[in-house]
């Protein structure tokens, strides 16, 4: 909605959201496919079964509109803009979903049970303290920087992987606050059960695989083992309505290879 009622102030907004979402989402698609690839052996490099054009395409479709890093060194100089400026007027934080900012730093427990690890509030709590750290961290090296001489630019640049980690940290929450949304919009059933399930297996998976976590001692040692153990009951749990979530998406069975429906006679001799 925020497109289509779009004004010269949400702008701004859609630029920054729209940089880190096609960063993020153009580098899961490799990801994603390049599991599949592997997952189905020789299968996944026939070309009927359309693994390797899909990859092709979505190859050329990382550098579309720039290089992705340099894509999430934009979404960080758009937050360190926003930050300067309430800082500078002594304002709250108000846009681009910065609003946590304005309470008190979020205190994780130390110990994560599984309730704890699935529970929505966690989550967004654990996804809002690495955003809020990782600005503030970036923020005051690009300031010593610039109490050195450094120009600007230059500050960024010195810190483009505190400003790539940045990026991911923004544009992951936002991911994670629309599920969050789409959830709270569903009555009580099996499918709110489900897509449950999918947020907590997003949300700790993007934990897992982003260094930033141990990195700066948002979570322990052991709390990182225990996402991992977490993640793989979600696997499981999961597991069961993996054909009910693909077929969800509609995608009409022209679109799809041999391999989506019987590989075994697809494969036959009497079908070649």
């Amino acid at each position: 909605m925020i497109v289509f009622w779009r004004t010269p102030e949400t702008n701004k907004a859609i630029h920054v959201v729209s940089s880190g979402l096609k960063a993020v989402l153009t580098w899961h698609n490799m990801h994603t496919l390049q599991e599949c690839r592997e997952a189905v052996g020789g299968q996944g490099v026939k070309t009927e079964n359309l693994v390797g054009q899909l990859k092709g395409e979505f190859d050329v479709q990382t550098t579309f509109e720039g290089d992705n890093n340099v894509l999430m060194q934009q979404v960080s100089k758009a937050l360190f803009a926003e930050y300067v400026s309430c800082k500078k007027r002594n304002k709250p934080f108000r846009g681009l979903g910065l609003e946590h900012m304005n309470s008190s730093r979020p205190v994780l427990p130390t110990q994560l049970s599984s309730s704890t690890l699935r529970c929505s509030q966690f989550q967004k709590n654990v996804f809002c303290l690495r955003e809020r750290d990782l600005l503030e961290r970036f923020t005051s090296e690009v300031a010593q920087l610039q109490g050195r001489g450094e120009s600007r630019e230059s500050s960024f640049l010195v810190n483009h992987e505190l400003a790539e980690d940045l990026g991911k940290a923004f544009t992951e929450k936002a991911i994670l606050q629309t599920i969050l949304d789409a959830e709270a919009k569903l009555p009580a059933g099996s499918s709110k059960d489900v897509l449950g399930l999918v947020r907590s297996m997003y949300a700790l998976i993007s934990i897992e695989e982003d260094p930033s976590f141990l990195r700066y001692g948002y979570l322990s040692r052991d709390n990182v083992g225990d996402v991992r153990r977490e993640v793989s009951k979600l696997c499981g749990e999961v597991r069961p309505h993996a054909l009910a979530l693909v077929t969800s998406f509609g995608i009409p069975d022209a679109f799809l290879g041999p391999i989506a429906f019987n590989w075994v006679e697809a494969n036959a001799w009497s079908s070649v």
